[in-house]
């Protein structure tokens, strides 16, 4: 991948005076450059995240005990496994789009016993290289080369930003059970423990949160960014066709959704995070804590929980939400229009 992100490069470079061609293969690395950043980051933050997963893990498990509060974790399991396997289709839809016509070409060129090289690679679109590709077992290999490196880039894809949306379920779903212990006491229950529970399980997930937020800030924010730039590419590259084919339309178009889609889900999941956050401080702010024997330092606990801001992720300067998306919408019609400046 590290090669293939490498070649994108040079191949923008040589075709620096085609911006067509060039956005093509910035966008190539753009991609390559993701699937490297997630496997990067997941090796650096190995240790935290094992312990973090631990972490929210044994908090999961303890709410699914209560089995009142299992219709309010599974309410909203159903939307998040939803986004999760569309996304899934999106990304095999993309495969099928890119290489499916190569591969149809060559097997229905073995069904008469014949292998034959007349056929476009998937990445390379016809443009080729900067080093030539002879018409032999070579350039088979080159099929093979690209079709992996397709398949690896979605495969990586699919599972860290699935795994994002994964932990803040499960961040959501702690929320809401504490949110309902606190909202619907039951009569055998003190308050005071319930809600001396609830502010050490806080607590945990604020560590939690930072290690969620150190890991997946870079990887939202490089997305907000490059997502912007490659929407304005293939829109800048579908209104340059100089031929409309099924090929060249359908790829970019599911390509362009998909980048869409995951931009999106990052910040759908960022502002589910933030509701359920608020939820919870509401319930705090509603119960019967005053009236309650609780300590000096587990009321100091609760106000300051009260006096936070939201419990939200935040990718470096901005806090993932719903807003980031359409900011990013926005800044990708700024770049198309600065783009249509630069080539008039």
């Amino acid at each position: 991948m590290i090669m293939f992100a490498m070649v994108g490069l040079r191949m923008s470079y040589i075709f620096r005076h085609n911006l067509k061609v060039m956005t093509k293969f910035i966008g190539m690395s753009i991609s390559g450059f993701s699937a490297i950043l997630k496997v990067v980051t997941f090796m650096i933050n190995r240790d935290s995240l094992i312990n973090y997963h631990r972490t929210l893990n044994n908090l999961f498990e303890e709410e699914l005990k209560n089995e009142k509060i299992q219709t309010i974790i599974f309410s909203s399991l159903r939307t998040i496994y939803t986004l999760a396997y569309t996304y899934f289709v999106f990304l095999v839809v993309i495969i099928i789009a890119f290489f499916g016509s190569s591969y149809i070409f060559i097997i229905h060129n073995l069904l008469y016993l014949h292998l034959s090289t007349n056929y476009t690679l998937p990445l390379s679109r016809g443009i080729g290289w900067f080093w030539p590709i002879p018409h032999n077992f070579l350039y088979h290999l080159h099929l093979f080369y690209e079709t992996s490196l397709i398949i690896l880039s979605t495969m990586m894809a699919c599972g860290v930003d699935s795994t994002f949306g994964f932990y803040v379920y499960q961040f959501n779903s702690i929320l809401r059970a504490m949110t309902f212990a606190l909202t619907n006491p039951l009569s055998t229950e003190k308050f005071s423990d319930i809600l001396r529970t609830c502010v050490r399980k806080h607590q945990k997930l604020l560590q939690c949160r930072n290690t969620l937020e150190h890991v997946y800030g870079p990887i939202v924010f490089w997305h907000i960014v490059t997502n912007a730039v490659l929407l304005c590419a293939l829109m800048y590259n579908l209104i340059s066709l100089s031929e409309f084919n099924f090929d060249n339309v359908s790829s970019s178009l599911v390509y362009a959704v998909v980048k869409l889609f995951q931009t999106f889900i990052y910040t759908w999941h960022g502002t589910f995070l933030t509701s359920a956050g608020e939820d919870f401080r509401k319930g705090i702010y509603f119960g019967k804590w005053p009236n309650s024997s609780l300590d000096h330092h587990v009321r100091t606990n609760i106000i300051l929980i009260m006096m936070q801001k939201p419990m939200t992720v935040n990718a470096f300067f901005s806090p993932v939400n719903v807003m980031m998306f359409t900011n990013s919408v926005n800044a990708t019609m700024s770049y198309f229009f600065l783009l249509q400046s630069i080539d008039q």
